[in-house]
């Protein structure tokens, strides 16, 4: 009987899905927010082990986490969304009924070094 029930949580953990032990992503994206200003950088880290979203966005002093939708192609969050496949991203905000996209591009950032 031990060794099935063995048997049985080998197989199950051989099964879990990769992601749910993948380490965090780290993202560098640039967003032109609204027509005609500047690129403004935001600093995202993907976490989908645990669902969540966290970024920054320096420039403005801001600072946020959230939870994540994973999907295969995508990841939404807030009003934003990060395709996985060609790491563009879309900012979409409803103003006053009128619907506005604001569209950047990400790349990977390296894994910051830490101490502990």
């Amino acid at each position: 009987m031990f060794r099935k029930s063995l048997a049985v949580a080998a197989l199950a953990f051989s099964l879990a899905p990769a992601a749910a032990s993948a380490a965090p992503v780290y993202l560098e994206c640039m967003m032109t927010l609204g027509s005609g200003q500047k690129e403004t950088q935001w600093n995202i880290t993907l976490d989908e082990a645990v669902g969540t979203v966290a970024y920054t966005i320096p420039e403005l002093g801001t600072a946020k986490k959230a939870q994540g939708i994973f999907t295969p192609d995508k990841v939404r969050f807030d009003a934003m969304e990060v395709n996985r496949i060609d790491l563009s991203f879309t900012r979409t905000i409803n103003l006053l009924g009128e619907v506005k996209r604001d569209q950047g591009q990400c790349k990977m950032a390296p894994t910051p070094a830490r101490k502990f």
